[in-house]
C-alpha cells in the first residue's frame, strides 16, 4: 500500500500530529527544515514526518534566511585590541 502525501501548516497540526512532530524531533526540528520551489517565485520551508497512512509535509514560517551570515562571521573574528 503506498502512503497518501499531505501538505499541513505547522499553525493547523492537530494535538495528535505535535506529539508525533515532538518525538520524532524531540531536540527540534529546525535542521530538518528545507526550501521546497512551486515555480518562479513560488516557494515554501517544510520538515517532513510520517504516519502509517501518510508522509506529511509540515510549512513552516521561516524569519531568516538559512544562508551565510557574512556580518554575524566578521563580529565573531573581531577581537579588541587595547594598543594603550
Amino acid at each position: 500500500m503506498t502512503k497518501k502525501n499531505r501538505i499541513i501548516s505547522y499553525k493547523k497540526l492537530d494535538e495528535d500530529l505535535l506529539d508525533l512532530v515532538n518525538k520524532t524531533y524531540p531536540n527540534g526540528f529546525e535542521d530538518a527544515v528545507k526550501s521546497y520551489i512551486l515555480g518562479p517565485n513560488k516557494s515554501f520551508y517544510a520538515f517532513s514526518v510520517s504516519t502509517e497512512e501518510y508522509n506529511i509535509l509540515v510549512k513552516v514560517e521561516v524569519n531568516y534566511d538559512f544562508g551565510y551570515d557574512e556580518d554575524n562571521e566578521e563580529a565573531e573574528n573581531e577581537t579588541d585590541i587595547d594598543l594603550n
